[in-house]
């Protein structure tokens, strides 16, 4: 096992897509961080009160507020979490996870992969333990990114590590969720040689994510479930994820975990 993880992260030594990840993150998180200043005005004009808020999500709504009443350094904090529940969560992670399981056929380097001395399954469990170190690195880079960028904008005078250690654990919660979808887009990678399968996948399920924020639904639909933990800034109500969601998103795993072992052992038996 030890083996077959010293040579999936081998792998990544060179490889770009870390870097290109890297930067979508900071380019990302800057970008939606410059929508604080149209907080800050919907906020003067009195568009964030808590009233108008209520106005969104009834107090009999199961939604509650994600609490984005003001532009501070707590409510900024919370727009890192929000973003990776949504597009470049999703869609970024799903790359990732294109990548990592869809190189070699890409790269035709499967083959020589087949004859190593390692059982296919370890080979397909490193390879995710891989992609958990990548998107936990991401959303901590994400995070990272937003000190800086929302300590120029609001002053570091009034920041406090609960904020950022926060930010971190609800960003890496997210970020969970959607991890156990990935399984699902690795096997995509490995029916067909590319890309565009897999990431038409990601981009349908994230289209049919969004399309359910607000509603109950939600809750148990895994690609919806990091906005139903952390809520979205456009429309700030956080939902309560049940049991029955834990064990519908711990299903998707182990379906994706069984076709991936499968595929692979088809494909190690082909070569």
């Amino acid at each position: 096992m030890m083996r077959a993880l010293a040579a999936e992260f081998r792998k990544l030594k060179r490889a770009r897509m870390i870097l290109w990840t890297a930067l979508v993150v900071i380019g990302y998180t800057s970008i939606g961080l410059a929508m604080l200043p149209v907080f800050e005005d919907l906020q003067a004009s009195g568009a964030l009160t808590p009233e108008a808020q209520s106005m969104v999500a009834p107090m009999e709504d199961p939604y509650e507020q994600a609490n984005i009443t003001e532009v501070n350094w707590d409510a900024a904090m919370k727009f890192v979490p929000m973003g990776v529940s949504g597009a470049w969560g999703i869609m970024l992670l799903s790359l990732v996870a294109a990548y990592v399981f869809g190189r070699e056929l890409r790269e035709g380097t499967d083959a020589a992969s087949a004859t190593l001395p390692v059982r296919r399954e370890y080979t397909v469990v490193a390879k995710l333990v891989v992609i958990a170190a990548w998107t936990a690195g991401l959303a901590l880079l994400a995070v990272l990114v937003d000190v800086p960028v929302v300590g120029v904008y609001l002053g570091f005078e009034t920041f406090k590590w609960e904020y950022f250690m926060r930010g971190a654990a609800e960003t890496l919660y997210a970020s969970l969720f959607i991890y156990l979808t990935l399984p699902l887009i690795g096997w995509l990678s490995l029916i067909r040689k590319g890309y565009l399968r897999p990431m038409l996948f990601a981009l349908a399920a994230f289209s049919v994510s969004m399309s359910l924020i607000g509603l109950e639904a939600a809750a148990y639909v895994p690609w919806s479930m990091p906005s139903v933990a952390v809520g979205v800034s456009w429309m700030p109500l956080r939902g309560e994820l049940t049991a029955m969601s834990w064990a519908i998103a711990l299903a998707v795993f182990g379906l994706g975990l069984a076709a991936l072992i499968r595929r692979t052992n088809r494909l190690g038996d082909a070569g």
